[in-house]
């Protein structure tokens, strides 16, 4: 177990992208997957409610606090009603994770 890792799931039903979306989510996402507190992330798709999913799993809370302060971070969020028909996002502690260590996941690292 990886003590105190942080999760961050941003649930999210889509509306519409367009260039500047797709360019501010791939800086966004680059800027996530090169940060050193950075350790992977799942993503989800529930079809029945048109929803989508991604957890993002850091070591500690400042790549969560750091990701939160990003510029383009910040545009997106400002501008997100344009994209999104709604979101929630859930920050949690990791306390405890098991299982039989054959799936390639964030938590089974480190």
């Amino acid at each position: 177990m990886i003590g105190k890792m942080i999760s961050a799931t941003f649930i999210f039903k889509p509306k519409k992208s367009d260039a500047e979306f797709l360019a501010l989510d791939q800086s966004i996402e680059t800027f996530v997957e090169n940060h050193p507190e950075y350790l992977g992330k799942d993503s989800w798709a529930n079809e029945n409610k048109g929803e989508l999913a991604v957890v993002y799993y850091f070591a500690t809370m400042k790549g969560l606090e750091e990701l939160k302060n990003q510029v383009d971070h910040k545009m997106a969020k400002s501008k997100y009603s344009e994209w999104y028909a709604g979101y929630q996002v859930v920050i949690a502690e990791v306390v405890r994770h098991y299982g039989d260590g054959r799936l390639d996941h964030p938590t089974n690292k480190g």
